[in-house]
């Protein structure tokens, strides 16, 4: 920003210096008037007097005379003796010397006066201009302000609609994840009621195979008591070879207390193919009931004798026992 000095003692210096000069003029010219110059002194010199002017009067007025009327008499005061006149003297007349210095003092004042307003103007124009620049800086300033407040609506604008994008984008999201999660409710209902249903049917199926089995079983006891008999051992045998078998694939838990024993009901195809593993009775260790269910399942194909009556009749449906030190 362009500074100036200040306005005020620019004025106060030219004040003091046409005061200084109007001192200077008012000795000058108080010393010059106490003076008196005595002039010069002109004698006109005449070798006669002149003839005096004869005054020439005008005629006289033709008087009507009228008779005169009865005045009544005044008495008169005689008016009183006229004031003295002042004697005016002639002022003194100015020298060269005189009229020069007036008039070098008066064109002093002249240039004094010229240059004292050609410094107001210009203390006038600085002023003005300086004015200007204020004006324009505080212009600039609010067209600034009112910028950076627009750009900060803009700014406050631009925030809150993400923000709002933001609320729609979660409020979606959690709509679609509410979705996502009432189907899968669905879908594992509807897994859960496939999987009871085949459970169910399932379990009448083997309900229905065991109770088919048992009549047999109950009709066979009865005629072949004594062939059962002979061939127990049998029976006997191959179910060992099953029960080897599979708990050479039972891994016993590390921490198992005890010998409870776990009972499953296996139901088998020919060739030794396991169909279902059902636990009929559980040892009250999770952990050994599925590592035995799991041995069953490895263990397959599992032994069975090959004679197809036989199978039908002893192996088609195994109670198995299990003991972990067995």
């Amino acid at each position: 920003m362009h500074t100036v000095d200040d306005p005020g003692r620019v004025a106060s210096g030219i004040l003091a210096l046409v005061v200084h000069m109007l001192f200077f003029g008012l000795l000058v010219f108080g010393i010059s008037w106490q003076k008196k110059i005595v002039g010069p002194v002109v004698v006109d010199l005449w070798e006669e007097l002149p003839e005096p002017v004869k005054k020439v009067s005008p005629p006289a007025p033709k008087i009507v005379e009228t008779p005169p009327k009865p005045v009544p008499e005044v008495r008169k005061e005689p008016p009183p003796p006229p004031p003295p006149q002042p004697k005016v003297e002639a002022p003194p007349q100015p020298s060269p010397a005189e009229i020069e210095l007036r008039e070098k003092v008066r064109k002093q004042k002249e240039e004094d006066e010229a240059k004292r307003l050609e410094e107001k103007k210009a203390i006038e124009a600085e002023k003005r201009r300086l004015e200007e620049e204020r004006r324009a800086e505080e212009e600039a300033k609010r067209l600034e302000q009112e910028k950076l407040k627009r750009e900060e609506e803009a700014r406050r604008l631009e925030e809150q609609k993400k923000l709002e994008e933001q609320r729609r984008a979660e409020e979606e999201r959690k709509l679609e994840e509410e979705a996502k999660r009432l189907e899968q409710e669905k879908l594992k209902r509807e897994a859960e009621q496939r999987e009871r249903a085949a459970a169910a049917e399932r379990a009448r199926l083997q309900q229905e195979a065991q109770r088919k089995q048992r009549e047999a079983d109950e009709a066979k006891r009865r005629a072949e008591a004594a062939a059962r008999a002979a061939q127990q051992k049998l029976i006997d045998d191959w179910t060992a070879k099953i029960q080897l078998k599979i708990r050479g694939n039972v891994v016993v838990p590390a921490n198992m207390q005890g010998n409870p024993e776990a009972r499953f009901e296996v139901v088998l195809l020919p060739g030794g193919d396991v169909l279902s593993a059902t636990l009929r009775k559980s040892s009250g260790v999770p952990a050994y009931d599925e590592a035995v269910e799991r041995a069953i399942w490895k263990a397959q194909p599992l032994p069975v004798p090959p004679e197809p009556e036989l199978f039908q009749e002893n192996f088609r449906e195994l109670l198995l026992k299990f003991r972990p030190k067995d």
